[in-house]
């Protein structure tokens, strides 16, 4: 994700550079260190009801480009998002701050 975000980031001139985030996959840690993954909370955000965006989550006003055309096949099955591609299409990226915003549940079918 961070490659294909990069790119979209690019091909609208938006970013300050490259993203720089080291993004390591877990099983690369060796046994000795410890890995800790984010609180449930934290896990696909935006799926969760009377979830709502905030600034820092779409600075960019670019959405990541769709999870198929850029995750590997042998990993779309089992990390495939909550959220379909149509609900980002509807409730994508917006050129406004929602800090304020109401935090009903966006109803999606």
């Amino acid at each position: 994700s961070k490659a294909a975000y990069d790119k979209a980031l690019q091909a609208v001139n938006r970013g300050r550079g490259p993203i720089t985030t080291e993004i390591v996959a877990a099983a690369d840690f060796p046994e000795n260190q410890v890995f800790y993954y984010a609180e449930d909370y934290h896990q696909q955000y935006l799926a969760k009801p009377r979830a709502r965006p905030y600034c820092s989550a779409q600075p960019q006003v670019v959405a990541l480009p769709d999870f198929n055309s850029w995750c590997p096949e042998d990993l779309q099955e089992k990390y495939q998002p909550k959220l379909p591609e149509e609900f980002w299409q509807q409730h994508g990226p917006t050129p406004h701050c929602v800090i304020m915003a109401p935090n009903e549940p966006i109803v999606f079918p």
